[in-house]
């Protein structure tokens, strides 16, 4: 495979022991030589608050050209997008000849037949831990943080421990003071779920996170980044929405079901914020917005978005484009996931996006037929084939050509060149209204009470994109109603948390996934991080 810069990322450096470098993105045999993952900045007993509490609320934000554990880094296609997208019903990464073969990691994945050695298990497992333990050490009161830095810890913290727990079913913590020599803690499922609730209780409660509306300029902001000021910090609307999806995931977290109505009162809550489904046309006087200037970051006027993320979106437009178009071609939409929607016709759905170019010859939507240049010519592949995304079945994981599946793109291009201008390039929707809609819309129908009825909140996204609303909407009707709005994006959590809530993730088959083991609802721990924590139990079936 042909990589990018954007694809070039290195594993975290473990203070004390030695470094693990693995090149290219390859699954090998990994020598048990980690301390758990988890970066010890002191000896023992040596911890006495960390030097600055502004630069380490911004390393939990923006760190991640040196080790990717950065609030903003989850825009990267490898770790936890690999684990929660590739591996679940939506998206596949096909190897074309030389391309994408990367020793299988990719396949393995789709194909539910992951090891503990899988290299984006191992790099998922690090980043999130080592996020974990910076953000206990700026919570630590010997750090001194201030009200606000707190509460965004709070939440920031919450939000990795939520991922590890969710990924792996068991979480380790290291104290601060801790030395590289002893072995961290477990925490139970139960524990884990019981420390992020309380973190973010007590975040939401303290009154110290910002009420950041849509399109309020918040902190952080990078030195040197020319939009300063222009991205929002974690704030309340950030802290409810990832509560809410904590309690509706709470049933495949620890067994149990969630408060449904602690869901709906917080995304009642992010409503009376200011976020709203953003109204096609509605704040356009031209009315020709389209249904993807959601994604627009020139779209000022947007009420939907609710967290932007400092990160690089090209890296999930180009890991599927010809490189005749710019990209390197692999990720694809599943073909079964494009036709849920019933028709190929934009005019009965807006989010099916356009068979031809919309913009300077990139289509948004599901990227089909035939493609061409910005100046309008017909594009070919590099052996002169006429490059046509066919509305086919996948066949096969490795054997495909350059022509092969559907294409998943939401951010429109602006450049004349058909790239994306650098400096939008870099912010990226995670947490959009509607999401937050959806999950109010299943937990109404789990149980929850409080807010609209679950029909009028699916029917107000469907609306919005031109759709015909539905008569009536059962929680079986739930998961494809999720994808048809959430499809390619990697919202946080991602479709495994779907399927795995409506008990379709180990034991289902999709396209190209034949593989029905019951124990893969968990990842296994990895192999380096079990062999240096005995406190750490491998998960069932690994």
């Amino acid at each position: 495979m042909k990589k990018k810069d954007l694809l070039q990322n290195k594993l975290m450096k473990t203070l004390g022991v030695s470094v693990l470098l693995i090149a290219s993105q390859a699954c090998t045999d990994l020598e048990p030589n980690f301390q758990d993952s988890i970066s010890v900045e002191s000896d023992a007993g040596s911890f006495s608050g960390v030097s600055s509490t502004s630069a380490s609320l911004e390393a939990l934000y923006t760190s991640g050209d040196s080790d990717g554990i950065g609030l903003f880094r989850q825009d990267s296609q490898e770790a936890s997008y690999a684990l929660m997208e590739v591996s679940a019903d939506n998206i596949a990464v096909l190897t074309r000849g030389a391309d994408w073969g990367d020793n299988g990691v990719w396949r393995a994945l789709h194909n539910h037949t992951w090891d503990a050695n899988h290299v984006y298990v191992l790099q998922a497992w690090n980043r999130h831990n080592a996020a974990t333990f910076r953000a206990s050490q700026l919570l630590d009161s010997r750090s001194n943080a201030n009200p606000s830095q707190t509460a965004q810890a709070q939440v920031i913290r919450a939000f990795h421990v939520y991922t590890v727990l969710d990924f792996f079913g068991q979480v380790p913590i290291r104290g601060v003071d801790d030395g590289p020599d002893v072995d961290p803690t477990v925490l139970t499922a139960q524990e884990a779920f019981a420390l992020i609730l309380d973190d973010l209780n007590t975040a939401i409660s303290s009154g110290n996170l910002s009420a950041n509306g849509p399109n309020v300029p918040l902190a952080p902001a990078n030195e040197g980044d020319d939009r300063a000021g222009t991205l929002t910090g974690v704030g309340e609307a950030f802290a409810r929405f990832l509560r809410a999806r904590v309690q509706l995931n709470a049933i495949h977290l620890v067994g149990t079901e969630g408060d449904m109505n602690q869901v709906v009162a917080d995304v009642n809550a992010i409503e009376n914020l200011g976020f709203q489904l953003d109204g096609i046309g509605a704040d356009d006087p031209d009315g020709d917005e389209s249904y993807f200037d959601i994604w627009d970051p020139a779209n000022n006027t947007n009420q939907e978005v609710i967290f932007m993320l400092d990160g690089d979106i090209r890296t999930r437009i180009y890991n599927q484009l010809h490189p005749n178009q710019g990209g390197w071609n692999g990720f694809v939409t599943l073909t079964e996931t494009f036709r849920l929607f019933g028709t190929d016709d934009v005019n009965q759905d807006a989010r099916l996006g356009l068979p031809g170019e919309e913009v300077d010859g990139v289509s948004t939507g599901y990227i089909r037929g035939q493609q061409r240049s910005p100046a309008g010519t017909n594009l070919t592949d590099r052996q002169e084939n006429p490059l046509i995304y066919e509305d086919a079945i996948l066949t096969s994981l490795e054997v495909n050509n350059e022509r092969t599946g559907i294409r998943i793109v939401k951010n429109p291009q602006r450049n004349a060149d058909g790239n994306l201008p650098g400096d939008t390039a870099r912010d990226f929707a995670w947490m959009r209204f509607s999401d937050a809609v959806l999950m109010r819309a299943e937990a109404t129908l789990r149980g929850g009470g409080g807010g609209p009825s679950a029909l009028d909140d699916v029917n107000s996204i469907r609306e919005r994109a031109g759709a015909a609303p539905l008569g009536s909407v059962t929680l079986d009707d739930m998961p494809a109603i999720i994808t048809r709005e959430t499809n390619g994006e990697g919202v946080m959590g991602g479709k495994r948390a779907v399927q795995l809530r409506f008990g379709t993730f180990a034991s289902g088959t999709w396209e190209l996934k034949t593989v029905t083991d019951a124990f893969r609802i968990k990842f296994p721990i990895p192999a380096p991080a079990l062999a240096t924590n005995p406190n750490l139990t491998q998960n069932e079936g690994y």
